[in-house]
């Protein structure tokens, strides 16, 4: 786990000694499609990195709420939805650096303060990774034969250009899709063996300093709440003070001949 202060430290600092103001910015507009947090995401990137003004950001969302797959909602007496997450791991950087800037709905610390205080109390370790005929496998082997990891290997190292029009289960045969590593890796970051064969290499590369302890879920970190309410309603605060404007129930469309428009 990374030194909690150092990083704190690292992350909130003087934003306007590393991204002094260049150009007056203050008429320059910008419209983003899309409620999801990559929109506000980049929303708060143009303010605070970028320098625009935020009652000069507009962002559309087709739903009646932001947050994308984030979103929650529901009561205790109907139930809650929650239609996804997104996994974190210590090396996110720019998430990190994002909400080092954005306080949490109580205002006593940032985003990413709670996040990693949470993370230093509450450390993610799984002990029923896998459940095979109604029972839970502790620490799962992965199941891998030589021949596939020499498969992994050759499909980590092979140029994407060679790669462009092939899926995963052209470079496994079918035994790979039936061990525990693939069952681990499929469900974690829903792949499927006719899905890009790029895609799972990017998804190797990235995620290959966690192979130890993924049986485990080893360096998994969590949110406090559901992310829609420890990351999306904080930014979407943030934003408001800021001036940024968001358009709910809207519908984008662009004409053969005009600019972008806003049909409701």
């Amino acid at each position: 786990m990374i030194d909690q202060e150092d990083e704190i430290a690292r992350r909130e600092r003087d934003t306007t000694k590393l991204f002094p103001r260049s150009p007056d910015r203050s008429t320059m507009k910008a419209y983003l499609v899309g409620g999801g947090i990559a929109s506000l995401a980049a929303a708060a990137f143009l303010i605070r990195d970028g320098h625009l003004h935020g009652h000069n950001i507009t962002i559309f969302e087709e739903l009646d709420r932001l947050g994308g797959s984030l979103d929650a909602s529901g009561s205790a007496d109907k139930g809650y939805i929650l239609r996804g997450g997104r996994m974190f791991e210590e090396h996110y950087r720019c998430t990190f650096d994002l909400f080092s800037s954005i306080p949490t709905l109580d205002g006593s610390q940032t985003v990413s303060q709670e996040i990693l205080q949470w993370n230093e109390v509450v450390r993610t370790a799984s002990k029923a990774r896998l459940v095979r005929n109604g029972q839970a496998i502790d620490r799962p082997p992965f199941g891998l034969a030589e021949r596939h990891i020499l498969a992994l290997e050759r499909l980590a190292i092979e140029p994407e250009t060679l790669l462009a029009a092939t899926c995963i289960q052209d470079h496994f045969e079918a035994s790979f899709f039936e061990t525990n590593f693939w069952l681990m890796w499929c469900t974690t970051f829903a792949f499927q063996p006719w899905h890009s064969a790029v895609e799972f290499k990017r998804y190797l590369l990235r995620f290959v300093h966690m192979i130890d302890g993924f049986n485990e879920l080893k360096g998994i970190m969590r949110t406090v709440f559901n992310q829609q309410d420890s990351l999306v309603r904080p930014l979407k605060a943030w934003l408001d003070e800021h001036g940024v404007r968001c358009v709910l129930d809207a519908t984008v469309k662009r004409s053969m001949s005009g600019p972008v428009r806003r049909s409701r």
